[in-house]
């Protein structure tokens, strides 16, 4: 990191830089690696946050060093997370297991805790309700141990990036725990969003547009979690829900399960749990090696082929 940091270093002498930016290194030190991970064992996170704009960076470079997929080796039929009890390091609050899942400290950091729930099943295909329900459970009692443990935690952010396709750099199906003792700048600025609308119309902006997506057949609750067609998606198909995601992790298996039969092959899945709110994306077929993302995408405008209509064999 010396090179961005020296950059960054010389550009906080200018007045202007802290008109438009904030800026935050931090420090992390992981124990209970493995030896041949020993170059991942000090790391610096740099949080940039373009305040004008409201975006936001996260720069760990040693994310360079991963082992990464590559054309050649589209199926992986062995992994670390195959192998989790010699393969992976140990979290802040230790490892904790179950029949059908355990927890991991994930190699190179995102945020100042960064967690794995790794599923003992090495495909997708082979997992059942039992299994995912145990995964759910199992990150919940992570989020609630990492409080414990240090209770200056801001944004706790659940995420599954299932295939290559999504970002993955291993197909074994896990989630990724994310727990920041900041608040990225993109949920400060979400949070104001929903409190101007609340403040302006008396209502509730999640529960106002899951009711309107009710009248058109497109979103169903169950167990505390709503669940609708987006609008606006991020890429082709695309859902929200918003509520409990551990009290309604049946209804979400449910909606996982039609979507992968009508099609579904790839996809990322978000929940931040301050504000109970999350959101699905489907990242298209697993055989297309042109990304989905272009250069519109990056600048922030969504181009879709798909039709939300199509999806209200979900709420069925």
């Amino acid at each position: 990191m010396k090179n961005l940091e020296k950059i960054l270093e010389n550009l906080k002498k200018e007045e202007i830089f802290h008109r438009l930016f904030e800026v935050e290194i931090k420090e992390i030190v992981l124990d209970n690696l493995p030896e041949k991970y020993s170059e991942f064992k000090k790391q610096k996170l740099i949080f940039v946050n373009d305040k004008i704009l409201g975006k936001s960076a996260i720069f760990n470079l040693s994310r360079k060093k991963r082992p990464q997929p590559n054309i050649e080796t589209q199926i992986q039929e062995k992994d670390p997370f195959c192998n989790y009890q010699t393969e992976t390091p140990v979290d802040e609050i230790g490892r904790l297991e179950n029949e059908f899942s355990v927890t991991a400290s994930n190699l190179s950091k995102m945020a100042d805790y960064h967690g794995l729930v790794i599923f003992k099943k090495h495909n997708f295909s082979d997992l059942n309700e039992q299994n995912f329900l145990s995964a759910i459970n199992l990150a919940q009692g992570w989020f609630e141990k990492i409080q414990n443990l240090d209770n200056e935690i801001k944004t706790k952010i659940f995420i599954w990036n299932y295939h290559f396709r999504s970002g993955a750099s291993i197909l074994h199906p896990h989630f990724q725990l994310l727990a920041y003792k900041n608040f990225p700048l993109q949920v400060i600025e979400l949070k104001e969003k929903l409190e101007n609308y609340q403040k302006n119309f008396q209502s509730h902006y999640f529960e106002d547009y899951f009711n309107l997506m009710t009248k058109v057949n497109l979103a169903k609750e169950n167990d505390d979690l709503k669940v609708w067609a987006s609008l606006t998606p991020e890429k082709e198909r695309g859902l929200n829900f918003y509520g409990d995601l551990f009290k309604g992790e049946k209804f979400l298996w449910e909606i996982l399960q039609k979507l992968f039969q009508t099609g579904t092959q790839s996809f990322n899945l978000f929940y931040l749990l301050d504000l109970n709110y999350g959101f699905f994306v489907d990242r298209g077929e697993t055989s297309k090696l042109n990304s989905d993302f272009g250069a519109l995408e990056i600048f922030g405008i969504k181009i879709i082929s798909s039709d939300p209509a199509e999806l209200e064999i979900l709420f069925q």
